[in-house]
């Protein structure tokens, strides 16, 4: 499991995202999501998500009043699942800043605040969309390709 806190100093907001997580950490995770007070019916929702060990889920709880949010990547197939995995948790955490805010969903302002996080987040990101991670032969083949074309670009 690697975890990675990001502060946005815009909205004094900390998101805390776990990436890798399995059901070993079933508890850890349900132990953080108390730390920022999050109901119990949400907590039995994730323990039960995260206790059937299933590969690409993830979940993303936020405390508004707090200005709090856990968002957790399970662990996932492939690199396309990852990122799926993790555009999807990061839509719900967008939607808890732009409902805690007042902004329009599908404004510049979210729209600015995905593409910081994404950023920010990137060089964890990458570890895992990496194609020599997989071992998808095409992709491969296309990356060495392109790679080839890069030096012998002018």
């Amino acid at each position: 499991m690697i975890v990675r806190d990001l502060y946005i100093d815009r909205y004094d907001w900390h998101l805390r995202v776990f990436y890798a997580v399995d059901c070993y950490y079933t508890r850890d995770i349900i132990n953080e999501l108390r730390a920022i007070q999050c109901p119990r019916n949400n907590l039995e929702r994730a323990y039960r998500n995260m206790a059937s060990c299933r590969l690409n889920t993830g979940l993303t709880y936020s405390n508004n009043a707090l200005r709090e949010t856990i968002m957790v990547i399970g662990t996932w197939s492939s690199p396309a699942e990852f990122d799926n995995s993790f555009s999807h948790e990061l839509r719900h955490f967008t939607d808890h800043v732009a409902k805690a805010f007042g902004l329009e969903t599908g404004g510049e302002d979210v729209a600015y605040l995905s593409g910081e996080i994404r950023r920010e987040l990137f060089p964890v990101n990458k570890m895992f969309l990496c194609a020599c991670c997989n071992h998808d032969k095409d992709i491969e083949r296309e990356i060495c390709r392109c790679k080839t074309l890069k030096k012998h670009a002018p």
